[in-house]
């Protein structure tokens, strides 16, 4: 039987010009883009994260990821 996993990345600029990036798993369905833009903006605003000592500065962007993942068996049963 398959399984779906959904995760929503966002992508940060660090103080520092490096890359951060927050992996959520499992978003809301039917999640909006201004939702997450809002959210992302909260993560900035808030001043949560300081990854290797150096704020967030801007987002620069967001991806949904739908995975469908289905067994393969290798095995016959008998």
């Amino acid at each position: 039987m398959p399984t779906t996993n959904k995760d929503l990345t966002i992508y940060f600029q660090r103080a520092d010009g490096k890359e951060f990036k927050i992996t959520i798993p499992d978003y809301k369905e039917g999640i909006t883009d201004a939702e997450i833009r809002t959210g992302a903006k909260a993560v900035l605003d808030q001043g949560a994260f300081l990854p290797d000592g150096f704020g967030l500065v801007k987002v620069t962007g967001a991806v949904k990821v739908d995975t469908i993942k289905t067994d393969v068996a290798i095995e016959e049963t008998a």
